[in-house]
């Protein structure tokens, strides 16, 4: 908390940088960052290498741009969660909902080689964790100011938010439960709004809380 972003602008990118960008996260994603080369990144993008080096000086800057890239496209989500022209509830299913889907793909080995090699680009990772938790809490607790929502912990349902896009990330979870992000997100959504018991009847839960 207090830390001064560093998701800011950057210099403008052309059309065609923005392709190659966009078109190095997913190769990224499948290899892992420190396997590949740079031949192998060009290789990958139909390029020379001497080309990428016309726009970048390092692999280094390669990946942190990629990555500043899909966080400004990821900025998105706190447009819609806070859109004042939709219904409550509806923002945060196309905010969620659009969130998700721009995470998938990424791979844990994606994520720890930017932990443990290229620090700047995983100080990026940390602020955009912590600035979309402040976001959700943000939103939680105007819900329950607008009487939407009853009374409950916004910071640790903010942080359960987060966890469900990281487990999102993980394509082994997905594979082994047989599940799509897609419907993931649909019952996510669901089980958060609508509940799991069949009627509205919370005798037992408070009962239970009360001893």
């Amino acid at each position: 908390m207090g830390r001064k972003s560093i998701i800011k602008e950057r210099k403008q990118l052309n059309a065609k940088q923005r392709k190659w960008l966009a078109n190095t996260l997913p190769f990224f994603y499948k290899h892992g960052i420190q396997g590949p080369t740079m031949n192998d990144i060009a290789n990958h993008l139909g390029l020379s290498k001497a080309t990428i080096y016309n726009y970048y000086e390092s692999k280094e800057d390669l990946v942190h741009d990629s990555l500043w890239l899909k966080l400004k496209e990821l900025d998105k989500f706190r447009d819609l969660l806070f859109d004042d022209s939709k219904d409550f509830v509806a923002r945060y299913f196309e905010g969620v909902n659009f969130a998700t889907t721009q995470l998938h793909g990424m791979t844990d080995e994606y994520l720890q080689d930017l932990r443990n090699h290229y620090p700047k680009s995983w100080q990026s990772v940390e602020m955009y964790y912590e600035k979309s938790v402040e976001n959700l809490k943000k939103y939680y607790d105007i819900g329950i100011q607008n009487g939407t929502f009853r009374p409950f912990n916004t910071d640790l349902m903010a942080t359960f938010d987060l966890r469900f896009f990281n487990m999102m990330v993980d394509a082994n979870f997905l594979v082994s439960n047989r599940i799509t992000v897609e419907n993931a997100f649909n019952e996510y959504f669901n089980m958060k709004f609508n509940g799991i018991l069949m009627t509205r009847d919370l005798t037992i839960l408070t009962n239970f809380q009360n001893n």
